[in-house]
């Protein structure tokens, strides 16, 4: 197995921030309808930053990994960067290449965490 699949797989294990952001103000939760995947998101923006992120839910393998290498990736960035983020971003962080299938459930936590930032604003 290559490095990038076992990062992967440790993500879906072990999933860094997972759990609840008490005083989160922005919220979502989105489901992929296609496999049940489902997640939610919480962030705290501050001064137009993610100061804190979180998030729960359940699903495929990499529809968790993906949202916890996210939201390792955005915590301390601006949410200008995150609203420019696209699917490919989040794939080179991801490092592992994906079947068509598979796209949507990495994207999920992306596509939350955006909207979240969306209602925020």
């Amino acid at each position: 197995m290559d490095i990038y699949r076992q990062n992967l797989m440790d993500n879906y294990k072990n999933p860094q921030n997972f759990g609840d952001l008490l005083d989160a103000n922005a919220i979502i939760v989105l489901e992929n309808t296609n496999c049940g995947d489902k997640v939610k998101i919480q962030l705290k923006i501050e001064n137009e930053v993610i100061s804190d992120v979180k998030f729960d839910g359940e699903g495929c393998a990499v529809s968790i990994a993906s949202a916890s290498i996210l939201t390792e990736h955005i915590k301390g960035k601006k949410v200008s960067e995150i609203e420019e983020m696209s699917l490919e971003d989040l794939l080179k962080l991801i490092g592992v290449q994906l079947t068509v299938s598979r796209l949507k459930c990495a994207n999920l936590g992306l596509e939350a965490t955006k909207k979240a930032i969306s209602e925020h604003k």
